[in-house]
């Protein structure tokens, strides 16, 4: 399968990391200031967000990679994939049930795996299509 225009995929990558980012840093802050949005914050939501960007970020970063095919880069995608992925299901989601187990060290850490993963994913993406654009190797097809 060709794909004639992978920008918009790392675009809409790039952009749902983001949003998984932001999900993950205002969700304490949001808990905390307004309770009445704490069903909205769920797990099911940063499951939504993190099935998005899987699909988004393989469309974004392989069609523009195999252009040049930095081992760096895919490494790099493959470990920030895996983090987000582990952070998103390797734990159980007792902190929907409110905030006496919001605070628990299983949780936190699941937000760092995720944010770690969201950002890895995000960076790379962007140095992968900025590497395509400024490589001047004649091997590669840009």
């Amino acid at each position: 399968m060709q794909i004639s225009h992978p920008g918009i995929f790392s675009k809409l990558s790039i952009l749902l990391s983001s949003a998984c980012i932001i999900h993950c840093l205002s969700f304490p802050i949001i808990i905390l200031m307004i309770p009445a949005l704490a069903p909205f914050m769920s797990s099911t939501m940063e499951t939504i967000l993190v099935l998005s960007v899987v699909p988004l970020s393989a469309l974004g970063f392989i069609p523009t990679w195999r252009k040049h095919k930095n081992m760096r880069f895919l490494y790099i995608y493959g470990s920030s994939l895996v983090l987000l992925l582990i952070g998103q299901f390797a734990f159980t989601h007792t902190h929907d049930s409110g905030l006496a187990t919001f605070a628990s060290f299983e949780h936190l850490t699941e937000i760092v795996l995720i944010i770690a993963g969201a950002v890895g994913l995000a960076w790379v993406i962007y140095k992968n299509n900025k590497h395509t654009h400024v490589c001047s190797n004649p091997h590669h097809h840009h």
